[in-house]
């Protein structure tokens, strides 16, 4: 464990860094563009570009490459350098044809994710803003590619530290932004000019995100040639496999054309009204990415050092190994991401607020966000704990099976969520959506835990269950305590400034870590004192 630990601390403090720029840049954004329909025109517009790449290519690359790759470095005599060429041409030849054909048909892609209700002077600047951020999908495959040629070599910490060029990239481009303009912007006050800048700005950091692991590449000792003969390679499984993961992200993306076209209505609906707040797109998307952060701290650095394990050890056929580290993955993952959900779940209007409460937004705005943000913490634990078993399934190169559960939580998604935003009134609407997110996803997780667990009896048998029960007591507890101390010294008072909120997310996490430790000390959770004892050698 100690070993597996120390493995992941440095993917976890360069993905630590990174997400911590990341919410800077997040911050500079909504001070920039605020959370109402202008803001939703930019989200919208930025997320085209990640959407297709992961529709057409991504999925397929991030499921399949790297046990395919790890496949091929132990199998060819040329430790896989062919099939890596091979790969990398066609990627590239496909990402370029795919920027092409968006660019030109921009304006039908934008009327696809947003509702019918925005003005014709707000589809045009979401146009404008999609035609400079489709080449991103280009700059995000080569990304993708470079970091996972880099983790089959083992080299695992760089592409954890390249966002935070792409961070710094944006947060410069929201500044200039903010002093161009004179008040909130909205469609029919901001120049092409502004909007240029702000599109420019975006593709530009992701483009710096990319080109800055090719140096890196050549210190592994591959360096890439074009290579265009794409037959008899192993393609044709690869291919295979891929189908059920372009499968898997076409389902996704079928619910978020939904997710997106409610949640930019959600924010029309409001906009007649002056004493209604903004929640539409951009809160979703912010309220998600907070939701996000543990997870990328603590579950994608365990599982981007662990798949080139399992892929191994299923090439391999030692199943005893595969469910070791499955089994201690999972018990990894439960003592750290169930109370940063449980944090998150009591703190995360105050954090909205004083994340989010500033320039083009307020205060208000800022705490509908973290609202949301509380929401979708419900479903952290089970979403990590789901990305963990689902790659169990990746590195036996199984892409079918997580196909058909990911259909089911997706109905489930899209059911719940619907009911839910057509029953809330205005304003809790987009919460309500990230309720029916979380729902799904602990109904999916417990479903696909039964699952694997008649194929890997380890995570049945190491008292998995104990596990969640103490850490979830623990973290309730921790919360409680923590919650009633900030509303008895900080939060009793009528009106809130941003001291005080300040003062009452420090007072917070401070006795909530502390009450935490100590209880995880009392009940034996042996992974939270592993990562602790590494913390000191550090």
């Amino acid at each position: 464990m100690s070993s597996f630990i120390g493995q992941t601390s440095g993917m976890a403090a360069g993905t630590l860094a990174s997400r911590i720029t990341g919410v800077f840049r997040d911050i500079a954004l909504v001070a920039a563009i605020g959370t109402g329909i202008f803001s939703d025109t930019y989200s919208v517009a930025n997320s085209i570009p990640n959407i297709i790449y992961i529709l057409i290519a991504g999925g397929a690359i991030n499921a399949v490459f790297i046990p395919a790759l790890v496949r091929h470095m132990e199998d060819d005599a040329d430790q896989g350098k062919q099939f890596t060429d091979q790969l990398l041409t066609l990627v590239a030849i496909v990402l370029i044809a795919i920027v092409l054909i968006t660019v030109l048909i921009a304006g039908l892609i934008v009327h696809l994710y947003a509702t019918k209700l925005w003005s014709p002077a707000e589809f045009e600047v979401a146009t404008m803003f999609a035609r400079w951020c489709l080449p991103q999908i280009f700059f995000y495959g080569l990304y993708t590619l470079a970091s996972q040629i880099l983790n089959s070599r083992n080299s695992f910490s760089l592409p954890m530290y390249a966002p935070i060029i792409n961070n710094v990239i944006v947060i410069a481009t929201a500044a200039i932004f903010v002093s161009a303009m004179s008040g909130i912007p909205t469609a029919d006050s901001v120049t092409a000019t502004q909007i240029n800048l702000l599109g420019l700005g975006t593709t530009l950091g992701v483009m710096a995100q990319a080109l800055i692991l090719i140096p890196a590449l050549h210190k592994t000792g591959y360096s890439f040639r074009p290579n265009f003969q794409f037959r008899n390679v192993g393609n044709a499984k690869v291919a295979n496999l891929a189908k059920w993961t372009i499968g898997f992200v076409l389902v996704n993306q079928i619910t978020f054309l939904l997710v997106s076209n409610l949640t930019t209505l959600a924010n029309v609906l409001v906009s007649g009204d002056p004493n209604a707040v903004a929640v539409g797109f951009t809160s979703y998307q912010k309220g998600q990415l907070m939701m996000m952060l543990p997870h990328s701290i603590i579950t994608v650095s365990i599982i981007t050092a662990l798949l080139p394990r399992l892929s191994r050890q299923a090439h391999d056929k030692d199943l005893g190994a595969f469910g070791g580290e499955l089994s201690a993955s999972l018990r990894l993952v439960s003592a750290l991401i169930i109370p940063s959900a449980i944090f998150l779940l009591a703190a995360g209007p105050w954090l909205g607020s004083l994340l989010y409460g500033y320039g083009a937004s307020s205060a208000a705005q800022g705490a509908a966000l973290g609202s949301v943000a509380s929401m979708f913490a419900l479903g952290l634990p089970a979403f990590s704990l789901f990305y963990v078993l689902l790659r169990s399934y990746y590195a036996q190169e199984n892409t079918k099976t997580p196909f058909l559960i990911n259909l089911g939580f997706n109905g489930l998604h899209i059911i719940i969520g619907f009911a839910l935003f057509s029953v809330l009134p205005k304003g809790l609407q987009v919460a309500g959506l990230a309720l029916g997110y979380s729902i799904a996803y602990v109904i999916t997780c417990a479903l696909t835990w039964q699952r694997v667990g008649k194929r890997v009896p380890e995570i049945r048998k190491n008292g998995h269950l104990r596990l969640l029960v103490r850490v979830t007591a623990a973290s309730i507890f921790a919360a409680l305590v923590s919650y009633l101390l900030v509303r008895v010294t900080v939060t009793n008072q009528a009106d809130l400034s941003t001291l005080r909120v300040a003062a009452a997310i420090g007072i917070f996490t401070v006795s909530f870590s502390l009450i935490y430790l100590g209880l995880a000390k009392i009940l034996r959770i042996s992974e939270v004192s592993a990562v602790l004892a590494l913390a000191r050698r550090k």
